[in-house]
């Protein structure tokens, strides 16, 4: 079975009157050039003049109208959208060339399709966490949830939910950005683990794919957490759900990790290799 919104990209881009890109656009967002040799990285702070109230609108309008779009049928515009969401409020220049090169994205892939496969019906999810990535030293969670077979979570099946979001509070370390995703993305996990139970398809525990060891050790007691108090709560949390058999967390490396796409900025290279993971066209 697939899902599309055939001509909706089309007809969003006609009502915000962008015009066609003068060359192909892959890559939803333009990643920073990579600094070989640099010891000491530094963070960039948008100077650009802020806009005009019909500049912010329109950049809200676009926010609005693909949200959703990106919700139904193509999840690789989650983490761009979430990261233009949450400065369209004060939206600057800067703001406005990240969502014309979003928008530029949406003018070469139109109609994306996703595509789900029959499977048991057991969920499983990819929860990854990107630290000290975003304005305000503030970290991002990501995550990718699926369905797949019993005893099977390598089925490639198209997505159910995609979160992409930048963490509340500033993280300390990468441990702890990895523990909170794992937390958001558990949370989420919770509603859809009981609708499927709802719906007659027993849960078995719901493997959680993460590609940090300290967090899966800590969680299954296989660590003993020293100077872990900063994120007791979510690592406690997850612990308790565990204990329950809501959860089962699975290491696997960073290359294997599908919640990795929502939560950096990739080269355009990467986007391209990395697309046909979750959408068709």
């Amino acid at each position: 079975m697939e899902t599309s919104v055939p001509g909706y990209v089309k007809e969003a881009l006609h009502q915000l009157q962008h015009p066609a890109p003068k060359k192909p656009q892959h890559a939803p967002a333009k990643a920073k050039p990579i600094q070989y040799g640099e010891k000491v990285q530094t963070t960039t702070v948008d100077t650009s003049a802020p806009l005009p109230k019909e500049g912010i609108k329109r950049i809200q309008k676009a926010v609005g109208r693909f949200v959703w779009y990106c919700n139904a049928t193509d999840p690789t515009m989650a983490r761009t959208l979430s990261s233009i969401g949450t400065k369209q409020a004060k939206a600057t220049e800067k703001v406005k060339e990240e969502c014309d090169h979003f928008l530029d994205y949406c003018h070469t892939h139109p109609d994306a399709r996703v595509r789900f496969l029959a499977s048991d019906m057991i969920l499983a999810l990819h929860s990854d966490g990107s630290f000290n990535s975003e304005p305000g030293s503030r970290s991002r969670a990501g995550g990718h949830f699926y369905l797949t077979d019993k005893g099977n979570y390598n089925l490639s099946n198209g997505a159910v939910l995609t979160l992409s979001k930048i963490i509340k509070y500033v993280m300390s370390s990468a441990g702890e950005t990895e523990a909170a995703s794992s937390y958001l993305n558990c949370k989420a996990a919770l509603p859809l683990r009981m609708a499927l139970e709802e719906m007659g398809h027993p849960q078995p525990k719901t493997p959680v794919i993460v590609d940090n060891t300290s967090t899966q050790g800590l969680m299954t007691n296989k660590m003993t957490p020293k100077r872990s108090k900063s994120y007791d709560l979510r690592v406690n949390w997850l612990k308790c759900r565990e204990a329950q058999k809501n959860f089962n967390l699975i290491w696997r490396p960073g290359t294997d990790n599908k919640g990795d796409y929502q939560t950096k900025v990739h080269p355009v290279q990467e986007y391209i290799r990395k697309r046909k993971e979750y959408v068709l066209n």
